[in-house]
């Protein structure tokens, strides 16, 4: 291995350490009354099916926050998003973050033709060609570190991956601490190790009572053929997809739904510990208990911020142009800066 694979990782663990940093203290109510103008792009409780858009729901609340502060400031170009948060003070955005933090987020799946690939380097990197491991900075269940604004992975869109990826790898996406990492990261990436990575996360979530002993492992709860994937993409998330692609009943959709309350009720307490939070919060433990999210724009993307693969998801990351792979945006945030 190279002394710059190295010094790469040793920046990531540098930037993951920035845990001092207090979580945004967004009002959640006055934030879902500010959040009307996001739907359109990021979906209800951003939860967009569309691959253009990131989901911001369960993501980071800091990675969405940095994510729309870099909008604001020209520091992460898109056109849309500049639009949309010029008219924004601090508090506006503070108040989306944590709106859209703690919100459930709706599994994907993962294709299963490509997503082992993509596990083999999510977890254990690729030393050969200088890539590091993507769950050291978005964590082993793709939840992303809060406080480090790494954006959270689990469960975003193959396609908004796969593009901020590229755009990373490509260096169109840059100019920013943690873009700075993924763009490291990224470099050495072939378009097969990304629509693998992609795949992976997309299905990718903490084990559960009912994840337990699936045929494709605990941490990949969704899984099926590339009609299943696609199937979850266009909002059919019930269960184990199949690689029919079938609609998917009343049933299998508050199954998904019971599922990914404990998925998300998992992550929180996962998020907590990795944001080093003091066991004395008596109200976030509580929060944990309830389920409550703990995601960015994560994305980047945290994210959803941006390190490890994918990360600068935001996860924020917020309206993104087709034809601009670099801001295909999600806000915040959130998990291995793959967001």
């Amino acid at each position: 291995m190279t002394k710059r694979f190295f010094v790469l990782f040793g920046l990531m663990i540098c930037a993951g350490a920035v845990s001092a940093e207090p979580l945004v203290d967004g009002d959640v109510e006055a934030g879902k009354t500010k959040s009307g103008q996001c739907a359109a792009c990021h979906g209800p409780q951003g939860n967009m099916q569309s691959g253009q858009f990131p989901k911001l729901a369960g993501q980071g609340a800091p990675y969405i926050y940095e994510q729309l502060k870099l909008f604001k400031s020209g520091d992460r170009q898109n056109g849309v998003m500049a639009g949309q948060v010029a008219g924004m003070n601090d508090q506006d955005m503070k108040d989306l973050a944590a709106y859209f933090a703690d919100q459930q987020t709706r599994p994907g799946a993962a294709d299963v033709k490509v997503a082992p690939a993509g596990a083999a380097i999510y977890h254990g990197g690729d030393p050969e060609n200088d890539i590091p491991s993507c769950a050291g900075c978005h964590g082993p269940s793709g939840l992303g570190n809060a406080a480090a604004k790494f954006p959270r992975l689990s469960g975003q869109s193959p396609q908004y991956v796969a593009a901020q990826l590229k755009a990373y790898r490509d260096g169109k996406r840059s100019g920013y601490r943690n873009a700075t990492i993924m763009n490291g990261v990224a470099e050495n990436l072939s378009d097969d190790d990304i629509q693998a990575l992609a795949s992976y996360v997309a299905g990718l979530g903490p084990m559960t009572d009912q994840s337990k002993g699936k045929e494709y492992g605990a941490l990949m709860q969704n899984a099926g053929g590339p009609a299943a994937a696609a199937g979850a993409a266009g909002g059919d998330t019930g269960g184990d997809a199949s690689g029919d692609g079938g609609d998917t009943s009343q049933a299998d959709e508050q199954a998904s739904d019971e599922e990914s309350g404990k998925a998300d009720a998992a992550s929180k307490e996962e998020a907590g510990a990795a944001a080093g939070e003091d066991s004395s919060a008596d109200d976030q433990a509580t929060d944990s208990a309830s389920g409550e999210q703990a995601e960015s724009t994560g994305e980047d993307a945290p994210s959803d911020g941006d390190s490890s693969s994918s990360q600068d998801q935001p996860a924020s990351d917020a309206a993104q142009n087709n034809d601009n792979s670099e801001d295909n945006a999600d806000a915040s945030a959130d998990d291995s800066n793959t967001q």
